[in-house]
């Protein structure tokens, strides 16, 4: 595989070409005038890495599956992406510029590299894959979103150049992708065997993503393969999670992470691998009390959650919370410890992610396409269980072992769908509401902190499985920073139904 001689460059004019660029916006750098495309239309899918390679490197972008550039003599895929500052970092930012402000940045979505390839029999080996061959080395230039809506494409001329990173993967990080593509190269063969005729193969790969996606760590398949009105079949691309990319943005603009980070003495390159693990930790430990594994973990100290500090040492790591361990942070696991009673009951309503209603504005947004989609496709449960035996005795709790689950398409399309669209309906009938409480005299119930009592009519968990709830330290008239439809609110959260989550847990088997 070559390159022409326009996409050959050496490492010094990357450095020239971009940092020319950083700092301006791509308005500022739009030398092909990407932008006057928006005239006509306002919906211009991937225009910020148009503007990236048309403009600031002058080649034409192409849809090949051949890597972009090549530099000093290395052939490079160049992935331009979005990163911003999370809502909940807002206030440390504040007052904050160059490093002491990007240090912050986060991912806004993953990266796609490229689509899959239903020719089984030419793609079986990893390392000559289009997959490792376009991914291997990347170049990656980073605009920041500055919005926190949905922005027509004309709006990303405003989107500033933050800087850029080439990033090669670790042999661990090789490994775990290597692992998902394999995954995915076995399912497609044994199709391919099974299904000769093309037409039968076709519906035989409708949904097949979705089959696979409980047991990728590292990339997603994107959009699922189905067949359209047109009778052709949407295919799938391969796309690092928003999880992972966030993970390498953070990396790169906090060169400190590193020796903070919390890594797992043995990491793991499969779920598969990750279940042993936690089935060997279980043959070790299972049925002993709060009180022996502390004994037995070397634990002196005592806090509110002792099983996660049991579990977090059970791991051979030390951290204050499960989700500090980078290894699962990378991946989207969510690892929370539940506490049961002896019959299987008692499970409290989980929290989940942040809202970012900027997609609730946009009318034309597709649920598939959305981030509430994406976090739920993207992320699985590692849950260590626990049985509580004495409710004033903490020490009494027994280790029972872990189970796994990952959010299944009907459950997404079902729960999480109804919820989405329900509450963008609310928003974009107008028919948002704040809901007040009051006392037995009719009279607005106010709470410790002067406010009054009160949530908007979003979803709820007494008729939804995916609801909203707020949250804050404190509930008063300043800590409801969140603003839609003119209505201020604390900020808003999605939550999992506790019932939802014993019942899903007593069907699913310990590993």
């Amino acid at each position: 595989m070559a390159v022409t001689d326009d996409r050959k460059f050496t490492k010094a004019q990357i450095y020239d070409i971009l940092e020319n660029a950083k700092g301006k916006t791509l308005g500022e750098v739009d030398k092909s005038r990407q932008f006057d495309r928006t005239k006509e239309s306002e919906k211009i899918t991937g225009i910020a890495g148009d503007v990236i390679e048309q403009s600031v490197f002058g080649y034409e972008r192409d849809s090949d599956q051949e890597c972009d550039i090549e530099i000093d003599g290395v052939l490079t895929e160049l992935k331009t992406t979005g990163v911003r500052i999370p809502k909940g970092d807002l206030k440390s930012v504040k007052g904050k510029t160059g490093d002491a402000y990007n240090v912050y940045l986060a991912a806004k979505e993953g990266i796609s590299i490229t689509g899959v390839t239903f020719e089984p029999t030419i793609q079986t080996d990893f390392n000559t894959s289009h997959f490792w061959e376009k991914s291997e080395h990347l170049l990656i230039v980073f605009y920041e979103y500055k919005s926190y809506e949905v922005v027509p494409a004309s709006g990303y001329s405003q989107f500033p150049i933050v800087d850029y990173c080439y990033n090669s993967f670790s042999d661990e990080e090789k490994a775990k992708l290597q692992n998902d593509w394999e995954l995915v190269r076995d399912h497609l063969q044994k199709v391919y065997e099974e299904y000769p005729d093309t037409a039968m193969r076709n519906e035989q790969l409708v949904g097949f993503t979705h089959v696979l996606r409980p047991n990728l760590l590292l990339i997603e398949l994107v959009p699922g393969f189905k067949r359209k009105a047109t009778g052709s079949y949407q295919k799938p691309r391969y796309r690092l999670k928003k999880t992972f990319v966030d993970y390498i943005v953070r990396g790169h603009f906090d060169k400190s992470r590193t020796q903070n980070e919390i890594v797992l003495k043995d990491s793991f390159s499969s779920f598969a691998q990750l279940d042993a693990r936690c089935h060997a930790l279980s043959l070790q430990y299972k049925g002993k009390t709060i009180a022996e594994l502390k004994e037995m973990l070397g634990i002196t100290t005592s806090t509110k959650d002792m099983a996660a500090i049991c579990v977090i040492r059970m791991f051979g790591t030390d951290c204050k919370k499960l989700n500090q361990i980078s290894d699962f942070a990378k991946v989207g696991i969510i690892a929370k410890t539940i506490t049961i009673t002896p019959q299987g009951g008692r499970t409290e309503d989980m929290k989940l992610k942040h809202i970012d209603f900027e997609e609730w504005a946009d009318r034309e947004a597709d649920f598939e396409d959305s981030d509430v989609y994406d976090y739920f496709c993207e992320h699985s449960f590692l849950c260590p269980i626990f049985c509580e035996h004495d409710s004033n005795d903490q020490s009494k709790t027994t280790f029972e072992g872990f189970k796994r689950f990952a959010f299944d398409d009907d459950f997404i399309e079902n729960e999480v769908r109804r919820t989405w669209e329900d509450s963008r309906k609310l928003i974009h009938t107008n028919k948002l509401e704040w809901e007040y409480l009051y006392d037995k005299q009719g009279n607005k119930r106010i709470n410790n902190s002067g406010a009054c009592m009160g949530a908007p009519n979003f979803p709820k968990s007494s008729d939804y499985k995916v609801f909203f709830r707020g949250g804050a330290d404190v509930s008063t008239d300043k800590s409801r920073t969140e603003c839609v439809n003119g209505i201020r609110m604390l900020p808003q959260f999605f939550w999992l139904k506790g019932s939802y989550i014993a019942d899903k847990l007593q069907k699913i088997p310990y590993i």
